[in-house]
């Protein structure tokens, strides 16, 4: 008997024929790759509901067993048909039982393809502290929907994000008594291995990593473009150095190396000014007020946490929004506040939501090309991430690009410099912008959502990320930088038509992009209009 599977279902095939493969074009394959991906996560979802049975015959309703329990009996089961270890088998256990008895709708989004089964993971543990049934039958509701709402494709750390800032929401106590506990435990381990290396790891705070991470790397950053070693290699002799206040060299061999290697007991003052951490949170959480906040690189905090960050004696806090912001309505509002060092970028997220926003210069005065540096600061904080699709860069260390192009011959003609034509993407992702025919989109939804969109050159189109910190932040959403330089700050209502809208090839390039923009909207109204059938 053959174990080649070889009648797949169509939907896992999209039109292409697997005999003939290079007979269907690259839009079709592509297609074809996105059902690949729903079917993968729907066979996922048939083996949780084989280990949730398996469990309940073997472990619920069997009285066999008595030198082996029930429940090891199964484990090894599933670990010797799919020829894992106990360990992975144990895990697929656990999380078949967690999502059937405590995700059930989360589950289902497994089920169609929405979540895959590595991200299904990441609901799982994160919301594994959860013990009211109550409320974790609240979060189910809460996330399904929210998976099942909103466009765009989740990553990790996006998800991560969202499912945090509900359970922080349900149940803020149970948060803050597991950080304290995950503070009383942290230490020091080493292991040594047979090859005749070892492992040292160090449990602290999550702002302590961040900044041991990038003490660590701004030392292993000083040596020549000729050092043989990998990143990861020169990372740990940095981190050695750093540890023992042992010299750290370039390892280049060569008599003219122009390497300028600090020594490591001055590296954090001799190889950056500052180490940066961003943080973001509102002023009423600073001054006490339930909230939640977040950490680049980490993600979602507790209030007592970033109060603690707040407090230490090198955070320093700024508005991300201009000190003299005018009010809204009738209640004006405390400017926001952000941090470096180990700061807090503080944003707009107690006061309740209005159709109204605050819009304030978006471009500089003597290069409008150029972004003023709070509307830089802005994007970066609303973005959190850098927006190229399953890129989990920090938008703190990404490029800002025009989403519709800039045109320096006509800057009329579309491509403004403003927050909501702009969005963080990493280095790879800009210059592949630059200069590959791929074409993105930023729009707002009905609801307000920004929504990312990115077109290959053969016309299929790639969602961005589901999520953004204006959904940890939601009024986030109330400002705008797009005014003309040196402009004061004036407020105006939201509509429909807010959201914006280059004699060379470039030129040429750029309009061919603007035209295919175009198109897209204008499908896209009309499917808003008379969506297609499912």
């Amino acid at each position: 008997m053959s174990n080649r599977w070889t009648d797949l279902p169509a939907e896992f095939l999209a039109g292409v024929d697997p005999a003939h493969p290079e007979s269907s074009d690259t839009a079709t394959h592509m297609e074809r790759m996105r059902s690949i991906r729903h079917g993968e996560a729907f066979l996922a979802w048939c083996r949780y509901q084989s280990i949730a049975t398996i469990y309940d015959q073997l472990v619920l309703n069997s009285r066999s067993g008595f030198f082996i329990d029930r429940y090891t009996e199964m484990v090894t089961r599933v670990c010797r048909e799919d020829a894992i270890t106990r360990y992975q088998a144990d895990q697929w256990v656990g999380e078949a039982l967690a999502l059937r008895d405590r995700l059930p709708k989360v589950l289902t989004t497994l089920r169609d393809g929405i979540l895959s089964r590595q991200l299904i993971q990441t609901v799982v543990s994160r919301t594994d502290l959860i013990t009211d049934d109550d409320t974790i039958a609240d979060l189910d509701t809460e996330i399904e929907h929210i998976l099942r709402s909103r466009k765009g494709a989740w990553t990790t750390v996006r998800l991560r994000d969202m499912v945090d800032r509900l359970v922080f929401r349900h149940d803020p106590d149970a948060v803050r008594e597991r950080r304290r506990e995950a503070l009383d435990k942290r230490g020091m381990w080493t292991e040594n291995f047979a090859d005749g290396t070892g492992e040292i790891t160090g449990v602290m705070a999550a702002e302590n990593v961040r900044i041991a991470e990038k003490a660590v790397k701004a030392l292993a950053d000083t040596v020549c473009a000729q050092d043989g070693r990998t990143r990861n290699q020169r990372n740990s002799d940095a981190m050695f150095a750093l540890l023992t206040g042992t010299v750290f060299e370039c390892q280049c061999q060569r008599e003219d190396c122009d390497a300028d290697i600090p020594d490591p007991a001055e590296v954090v003052r001799s190889v950056s000014t500052e180490i940066v951490i961003h943080a973001v949170t509102d002023p009423a959480t600073l001054d006490g007020a339930p909230g939640i906040a977040w950490v680049d690189g980490h993600g979602v905090i507790s209030d007592e946490h970033i109060r603690d960050l707040a407090a230490r004696p090198d955070a320093t806090i700024k508005p991300i929004t201009p000190v003299r912001t005018p009010p809204i309505g009738v209640a004006a509002e405390r400017p926001t506040t952000n941090a470096s060092d180990t700061p807090v970028e503080p944003n707009p997220s107690s006061a309740p939501s209005t159709d109204a926003v605050i819009v304030y210069p978006g471009a500089q005065s003597a290069d409008p090309y150029r972004p003023t540096t709070a509307c830089a600061d802005f994007v970066r904080v609303r973005d959190g991430y850098c927006t190229e699709p399953g890129c989990p860069s920090s938008a703190f260390d990404s490029d800002l690009d025009h989403v519709t192009e800039y045109d320096r011959t006509n800057p009329t003609q579309g491509g403004a410099t403003s927050s909501e034509n702009l969005n963080a993407k990493c280095r790879f992702g800009h210059l592949h912008k630059t200069f590959g025919d791929w074409i993105d989109a930023q729009y707002r939804d009905d609801d307000g959502h920004l929504v990312t969109e990115y077109r290959t050159p053969e016309g299929f189109t790639i969602p961005g990320g589901a999520e953004t910190l204006e959904d940890l932040f939601p009024n986030l959403r109330r400002i705008r930088y797009e005014q003309p330089p040196q402009a004061p700050p004036t407020p105006r209502v939201i509509t429909g038509d807010d959201a914006p809208s280059t004699d060379n090839r470039l030129a040429r390039k750029h309009a061919r992009r603007r035209a295919e923009r175009a198109r897209n909207k204008k499908q896209r109204l009309t499917d808003q209009a008379d969506p297609p059938p499912f």
